[in-house]
């Protein structure tokens, strides 16, 4: 199937012109030092005509944002948290509606983290070139190999998604199935909150109430730093130096050298690092609480193994896999909200939401 290769304004607004309901949509981006990822390519496959648009080249985009954000479309993609991720900052908004193949299979029992080729391997029977899939997509000029590459991406998705959503509808799992990837679409794009940033460090709940005053400081600053930057959190100070300097609480760069931090740290940063500390040992009364994990909550293990039950119950009876209606994360989100929140019906959590919430919410209370 031939593809159009889209490089100028006026072609793209051409192009956007379909009418078509469904877009098979696929995106190709480096992600490598920057706190945002950088497209290179975004691919587009309406039913019949294919656009691979060069966005390096084509310098007005929102022809493509006005027809993604069209409530009338949906999106389909395959696994496509950092596509989502990429076109909200791109754009400033989200595609209208989306629809995932990966989550289509799980609910079908095909796999719940399956990858795009194996799954048309194992729904069309077709096997896709793999060969390009760690190609700088912000090189120039791409290879026809890696064009035709990119545009199998969402040539075979389109009729992917048509069997899935075909066998869907057959169980009767499509709604639970669009509740899903709106619940996906809507967790990838909520970003952490600054000052909740420090909740996401390895060992934090180590820490006493001061170390975890500086953890918190260090964490909101890194974050802001990495943003305004576009720079990976672990290029501007490593998450392990973070936790070193909330451990013991440095007052000089000589005690950060002592905490062996890579010299470009020190140089470009150690000066805030160091007014950090000392504004948060200044305010112990913004300290955050000490933070206690869950397994260390009296009959932690006994609810957890209800919980668990209570699940595959559900997954078999339901006729769809266990690890879709609930992981390990979501368990402990409910039991936070149980007992530190005090299950507090305005924060309810996921366990209790939607289509998990009528299979689990009787049989959890």
């Amino acid at each position: 199937m031939t593809y159009t290769l889209i490089t100028d304004n006026p072609t793209l607004a051409d192009f956007c012109n379909t009418d078509a309901p469904l877009l098979a949509l696929d995106t190709e981006f480096i992600r490598t030092r920057t706190f945002y990822a950088k497209p290179g390519l975004y691919q587009l496959f309406d039913g019949q005509d294919t656009a691979l648009i060069d966005p390096l080249q084509v310098t007005d985009l929102s022809p493509l944002w006005g027809l993604l954000q069209d409530p009338k479309r949906i999106s389909i993609l395959h696994a496509g948290g950092e596509d989502v991720e990429l076109i909200q900052h791109q754009s400033g908004a989200l595609p209208a509606h989306t629809h995932d193949t990966q989550l289509a299979a799980a609910f079908l029992g095909l796999g719940t983290q399956l990858g795009f080729a194996p799954l048309v391997e194992k729904v069309l029977g077709v096997s896709l070139e793999k060969a390009h899939a760690r190609t700088d997509w912000l090189a120039r000029p791409l290879s026809s190999a890696q064009l035709n590459y990119a545009a199998d991406d969402v040539i075979y998705l389109y009729p992917l998604y048509q069997q899935l959503m075909e066998q869907l509808a057959q169980k009767g799992l499509q709604p639970w199935f669009i509740q899903e990837c709106e619940r996906a679409v809507k967790r990838r794009s909520e970003s952490v909150a600054p000052h909740l940033a420090y909740l996401d460090i390895k060992n934090a709940w180590t820490l006493e109430r001061q170390g975890l005053g500086i953890l918190q400081r260090l964490c909101e600053w890194r974050l802001r730093e990495a943003k305004q930057r576009d720079l990976a959190l672990n290029f501007v100070v490593k998450e392990a130096h973070l936790f070193r300097i909330a451990e013991r609480a440095p007052v000089t760069l000589s005690d950060l050298n002592a905490l062996e931090l890579t010299p470009m740290e020190i140089r470009r940063h150690g000066e805030r690092l160091l007014m950090l500390v000392q504004d948060a040992l200044a305010n112990p009364d913004s300290w955050p609480a000490p933070v206690q994990r869950l397994i260390d909550y009296p009959g932690y293990k006994a609810e957890l193994k209800r919980i668990k039950a209570i699940v595959e119950q559900a997954a078999l009876q339901a006729d769809i896999p266990a690890e879709l209606i609930s992981s390990k994360r979501l368990i402990h989100q409910y039991l936070s909200w149980k007992w530190r929140l005090e299950e507090n019906s305005e924060l309810a959590p996921v366990l209790l939401q939607g289509w998990r919430g009528e299979l689990l919410s009787a049989h959890l209370s």
